[in-house]
């Protein structure tokens, strides 16, 4: 989860990206990453205000949509933002490399 998009809007700084948590709320909230191109319209929505949820969490959803319409290259920021959420799906099959080298060994019998 490396990747970020990083901003500046009415004097605030702001650094979006995302965690398994933020990628857990949006899916509640009805994202799914297989539906991302077909229903862009819900999806993008949730990508976007998703990315806060890590950083900013407590941001109100008007100033977020605010935010989206001020931004210039959607179709850039769509992808970007597609791709780190790809990035952070992947990282759920990644050794936990906090567990300070605690990982479980496990085999099937």
């Amino acid at each position: 989860m490396s990747k970020k998009i990083e901003f500046e809007y009415e004097g605030n700084k702001y650094c979006l990206e995302y965690s398994r948590d933020a990628i857990k709320v949006m899916e509640r909230q009805g994202f799914d990453l297989n539906k991302f191109m077909s229903q862009p319209m819900t999806s993008v929505d949730l990508a976007f205000e998703g990315a806060f949820l890590k950083n900013h969490r407590t941001i109100k959803a008007a100033k977020v949509k605010e935010i989206y319409e001020a931004l210039g290259n959607k179709n850039e920021l769509a992808n970007e933002l597609l791709d780190m959420i790809s990035e952070t799906y992947n990282t759920l099959f990644d050794d936990n490399e906090d567990s300070n080298g605690k990982n479980i060994q496990w085999k099937t019998v």
